[in-house]
């Protein structure tokens, strides 16, 4: 009855592995996005089954039907189910508990393992986070603490390795997909005449620092050669990578930095990092750096002028920016550098895939700034630029969006950063 929405789950299981149901929020998020609109119903149900405890509780030792019957009563009571929904809700958790959630965790820690001791530091790093979030693991498995002091140390060594590696950082040379941009001063934000503005766009002045950025958003087959796998939806060397979280877009950055002899900008521990701001690696922008890279000297709601089209940027065409005529709707990604650059020489600033920066999301602060890194706290992290399944309004220099930093999508990527450096930026 359920063989579509069961396959669904399994290619969640396979791709990201049977963690994923720990985490109902970025379970929700990829429920979603590999649904692409189907299973409505039934991803609700499994949410809130989820949500309920249902997961954890049938797989507990004992009697299975009591504990089915305890839970159906409880989503009567607490989700407001009649009991048919309820039963259903649980019909569809069942079939992810038939493989031992210890087995499966013990295969995938054995991959990473063998990887991590080769030298994948994306391993090492996916090792490390796994192992500490098994904190609700019983001791009394000597097999699995032994592992986990093992993967630990081999996380703690690729954190360790900069400080071997960095070497003579001046000396560096700046990589052919890196564009120079200069210092300078702009108003971040847009006015309130123009067409779509919203109040957290208030503009104010911004001083900031040059910098070197990504000419293109990191492609797949850049993200693969750094971290040894394609988390792609849509498969091409040359499209964006997509399908990535923020922390995974961090890990990115550390690694790529390491692997050219360059000290890391992130100091990770677990779900926490920290910008060292002394470092010369790569990095995501902070969304002043965006903006004002985006806009490249423009006042206008776009680059491209007062509006944009679908020859100039991959959107959803069908919903144009004010009165302008419809385009097209290419329904996914395209090739990096298919439309023209902005005036500092960047593709794909507008469209295609959001862009994770650094900054939490929130207000603005009121009053000129010099080179802001955003809110201290938040549960939310920006991302800019509009996708190739959103509308042009989403496109504009100055919109802000912004996601849970652990959910992934089809439409949001990320480019890269380097510190210039140069005193008189």
């Amino acid at each position: 009855m359920y063989t579509g929405f069961q396959e669904l789950i399994n290619q969640i299981i396979r791709e990201q592995g049977i963690l994923i149901f720990q985490h109902i929020a970025q379970c929700r998020g990829l429920l979603y996005d590999y649904a692409k609109g189907k299973y409505k119903r039934e991803i609700r149900l499994f949410l809130l089954a989820l949500e309920g405890g249902c997961y954890q509780e049938m797989r507990a030792p004992g009697d299975l039907e009591p504990i089915k019957q305890r839970l159906i009563r409880r989503l009567q009571a607490g989700y407001g189910m009649n009991k048919a929904e309820a039963q259903e809700a649980l019909n569809l958790v069942l079939p992810i508990l038939e493989e031992p959630e210890e087995d499966a965790i013990a295969k995938e820690i054995d991959r990473l393992e063998r990887s991590a001791r080769k030298g994948d530091y994306r391993a090492m790093y996916e090792l490390g986070v796994l192992l500490e979030k098994l904190a609700w693991y019983e001791e009394s498995n000597y097999w699995l603490k032994k592992v986990a002091k093992q993967g630990l140390l081999l996380y703690e060594r690729s954190l360790q390795e900069p400080k071997k590696q960095a070497g003579s950082e001046k000396n560096q040379s700046i990589p052919g997909d890196l564009v120079k941009i200069p210092g300078g001063t702009f108003m971040m934000g847009s006015p309130i005449t123009d067409p779509g503005w919203s109040a957290q766009e208030t503009q104010h002045q911004v001083r900031v620092s040059g910098f070197y950025m990504g000419k293109y958003a990191v492609t797949q087959e850049a993200y693969e050669m750094v971290m040894g796998t394609n988390p792609g939806r849509f498969i091409g060397a040359n499209l964006p990578v997509e399908n990535v979280n923020w922390f995974e877009a961090a890990a990115y950055c550390n690694v790529r930095s390491l692997q050219e002899k360059l000290t890391p900008a992130y100091m990770i521990n677990r779900e926490h990092i920290t910008w060292n701001r002394n470092t010369t690696g790569y990095r995501l922008p902070t969304e002043a750096e965006w903006e004002y890279a985006c806009r490249a000297g423009t006042v206008t709601p776009f680059y491209t002028g007062n509006n944009i089209t679908t020859d100039q940027a991959n959107y959803n065409g069908t919903i144009p920016y004010t009165h302008n005529v419809r385009g097209t709707y290419r329904q996914k990604t395209t090739p990096v550098g298919t439309f023209p650059a902005n005036p500092w020489g960047l593709y794909d600033m507008y469209g295609n895939v959001y862009e994770w920066c650094w900054d939490r999301y929130g207000d603005y602060r009121i009053g000129s700034q010099r080179d802001p890194t955003g809110p201290s706290s938040g549960d939310h992290r920006v991302i800019r630029g509009g996708s190739w399944n959103y509308s042009a309004r989403s496109l504009r220099s100055a919109c802000r969006n912004s996601d849970t930093p652990a959910h992934r999508s089809s439409g949001v990527g990320f480019r890269v950063i380097r510190p210039s450096g140069d005193p008189e930026d």
